[in-house]
């Protein structure tokens, strides 16, 4: 019980951090900016107003996360090692473990509340231009659909949010963990793309024969791709219950997975 209060004090410290700090709301400023834009770049297509409102409005919220990732999370990270608070943290009874999940706890409520804040206006807008041009709505439009993939958009950032502190709890300077996690997001957002062209195509270039080495680095890194469903909510095609349920259980494993080798690493790193 003590390492749970513990968790949960660390958590919530975090997340009020994270509100309070002027980065956030800066990246919210631009990202209601994109979402308004919203309004004015989707009747440039006027093929297809519709699949690029949505596509937009969710676009607009995983660019926001992930700045959100890069920036505040790491910024967070790096000022308790800079101003010494995480010495303070760790000479009461608080563990490794403990103080890295907190974090990744209080961050974690910060995407969520970031996610929906955002959501709920990219639905709006993408509502009005639905009204307004109700001949380009898609047929089979859902909303159920859309939050799902709202939902799936916030847990591949908990994911790439669990590799940035991964990165973190090995990497000798913030910066270096920053480079670390955007390439390692890269990698993970085009690692099924690859795994596909390698597989199933037989002139890969010099890839050709190497589709044990590509299906083992798929296993290794986040296939961020598959929590990618704009797609399917722009055109309102088939998203079932199940597959819902595996790609959270996917994200949630796999950041636990993360974090726990966070914790070996961190033990192991020099914090003076």
């Amino acid at each position: 019980m003590q390492a749970l209060r513990n968790i949960w004090f660390l958590a919530l410290a975090t997340c009020i951090e994270g509100i309070r700090h002027r980065a956030l709301w800066a990246i919210l400023g631009l990202a209601v900016l994109l979402t308004m834009a919203n309004l004015g770049v989707t009747t440039l297509y006027s093929w297809d107003l519709g699949k690029v409102s949505v596509e937009f409005g969710l676009s607009a919220v995983a660019f926001t996360g992930l700045l959100l990732v890069f920036f505040l999370g790491m910024k967070i990270l790096a000022d308790d090692l800079e101003r010494s608070r995480i010495f303070m943290l760790l000479s009461r009874p608080v563990s490794i473990w403990q103080y890295l999940a907190g974090k990744f706890l209080g961050l974690a409520f910060v995407l969520g509340l970031s996610t929906i804040i955002l959501g709920v206006a990219a639905a709006l807008s993408m509502r009005y231009v639905l009204w307004q041009y109700p001949a380009y709505v898609p047929p089979d439009f859902s909303w159920l659909t859309y939050v799902m993939a709202l939902v799936c958009q916030w847990m591949s950032l908990v994911v790439v949010l669990a590799v940035s502190v991964l990165c973190f709890s090995f990497a000798s300077q913030p910066f270096v963990a920053l480079l670390l996690a955007v390439a390692s997001y890269l990698v993970g957002q085009n690692m099924e793309l690859l795994r596909r062209v390698v597989v199933e195509n037989a002139y890969a270039g010099t890839l050709t024969g190497q589709e044990n080495l590509v299906i083992a680095l798929s296993w290794i890194f986040p296939n961020l791709s598959l929590f990618d469903k704009k797609y399917a909510a722009a055109y309102g095609m088939a998203f079932s219950g199940q597959e819902f349920m595996l790609l959270c259980l996917y994200g949630i494993f796999y950041s636990a997975l993360l974090l726990y080798l966070a914790t070996l690493l961190f033990k192991r790193k020099e914090l003076a």
